[in-house]
């Protein structure tokens, strides 16, 4: 808190201009759930999480409501396939000038971001709906393996099983 008001304080121009387009979380009642992405199915893993980003899994569930856990998923990069998706799955997207669709096989994709496969994946098992754009913004997605003895100081952690 100190530091947050030191930073206002020395901040030079109109603050509320500044942080207003800034989007606060509520985390009161938010677990931090876990998932650990080793060995698992990509297809299995984002129906996973956007069942807890939704908050299907809750009793108290309301399809208007943005009550969904904050998930954290680790090991990224060792996320497994099924068949011959590696080389068959393409990603595309368009960049606004004629004739240029853009296409990247999973398994380039992979080697650029690999959290990127695991977004879009989850991303897209969203409903289609005003939530959509915000509920993504509670998932993080790590590469690492060794960071997990840092958040355990930050939150509960509530691994899926």
């Amino acid at each position: 808190m100190a530091t947050q008001a030191a930073a206002a304080a020395s901040f030079k121009g109109n603050l509320k201009k500044a942080v207003a387009g800034i989007k606060r979380i509520n985390l009161d009642g938010l677990r931090w759930r876990v998932f650990d992405a080793r060995g698992q199915v990509l297809g299995r893993l984002a129906s996973q999480i956007s069942t807890v980003l939704q908050a299907k899994d809750k009793p108290t569930y309301c399809p208007n409501r943005d009550d969904g856990d904050i998930c954290i998923v680790l090991n990224a990069k060792e996320i497994g396939f099924t068949g011959r998706k590696l080389t068959d799955k393409f990603y595309r997207w368009h960049t606004g000038y004629i004739g240029h669709l853009k296409e990247r096989s999973l398994k380039d994709q992979m080697a650029k971001d690999p959290t990127e496969v695991i977004r879009k994946a989850v991303w897209r098992m969203l409903p289609s709906n005003n939530l959509r754009d915000i509920l993504p913004h509670t998932l993080a997605l790590l590469l690492l393996v060794d960071i997990h003895h840092e958040l355990c100081g930050m939150r509960f952690l509530v691994s899926y099983v």
